[in-house]
């Protein structure tokens, strides 16, 4: 896999249609936690509480600030949204032993957040997403329902590169943080002293030339963006329109069918399995 992939903000996501709960239901029965607006001030202001109770020595609070953040209801809300084999692929959001590392990493993020000055900055990606179609632009051409995403960063003082903490989710009354997101800055990327392993292809499944596409001799060339899990699994298959690329519905999707079935060595960033997202070039066309 190309370097060039890792260059930037290495943070791809899973990406999840919206649920069918209601963003207006009832805020968090959490007693530590008081509701917040579904707003990027109202996620700044909830972060900001969040390094408050840390600077405060407050890990019970903080604790039960990042508690919050789950899904509510994580297993239902997967299977509102995908076929039961789909959804449960899905289940690192909701499962304590992928969860539960990141929750005590996110701790530990805001304890160093807690001992410095600075400012937070949180932005409405459904308003304004990254240019290009990256992860952000893959993410909201997913969702299927109404669903508010933010993204939240901090830039110590003195410094010129802000500090990812994450991609949240307004899910029934409340900001979910998306807990399955690896997130780096740009000079975490380009440090010689970071080891950064790319993904390895270890099971290609070739597409099937759709019969009624090949008796009309439909050819071209299908272009296909795709997630590849920290598990080594392919999700979020897209076909992308394009100058020089088919729109033939037929060949997208055979295309998208079988770079779904692909499996990967997962890459890693200093030992640590990342998540990344990358595009591949099927072509169909008749054989000799």
């Amino acid at each position: 896999m190309p370097t060039s992939l890792l260059t930037g903000l290495l943070a791809v996501s899973l990406v999840f249609p919206a649920s069918s709960f209601s963003q207006e239901q009832s805020v968090s029965s959490s007693p530590n936690v008081a509701p917040y607006a579904n707003t990027a001030d109202g996620l700044r202001q909830l972060l900001l509480d969040m390094r408050a109770a840390a600077k405060d020595g407050n890990q019970e609070k903080l604790a039960a600030f990042i508690k919050d953040t789950e899904v509510p209801n994580c297993d239902a809300w997967l299977h509102s949204m995908y076929d039961s084999d789909k959804a449960d692929s899905w289940m690192g959001l909701c499962e304590a032993k992928s969860r539960d590392p990141r929750e005590r990493d996110m701790r530990e993020l805001f304890g160093q957040i807690a001992k410095q000055d600075g400012k937070l900055f949180t932005r409405k990606v459904n308003d304004n997403p990254q240019p290009g179609k990256g992860l952000e632009w893959g993410w909201l051409q997913a969702i299927k329902q109404p669903l508010d995403i933010y993204w939240a960063s901090w830039l110590p003082n003195g410094e010129s590169e802000t500090n990812p903490i994450g991609y949240f989710m307004f899910i029934d009354g409340g900001f979910r943080w998306e807990s399955t997101i690896q997130s780096f800055k740009p000079s975490q990327i380009k440090t010689t002293h970071a080891k950064i392993i790319p993904p390895k292809l270890i099971k290609r499944v070739e597409p099937v030339y759709p019969s009624e596409a090949a008796a009309q001799h439909v050819v071209g060339t299908v272009h296909v963006t795709y997630l590849i899990g920290g598990d080594g699994r392919v999700y979020n298959v897209h076909a992308l329109s394009g100058e020089g690329f088919s729109e033939d519905p037929l060949l997208r999707k055979a295309a998208e069918d079988a770079v779904l079935q692909w499996q990967f060595e997962p890459g890693t960033f200093d030992g640590k399995p990342y998540q990344t997202q990358t595009t591949v070039d099927i072509t169909f066309s008749p054989k000799p």
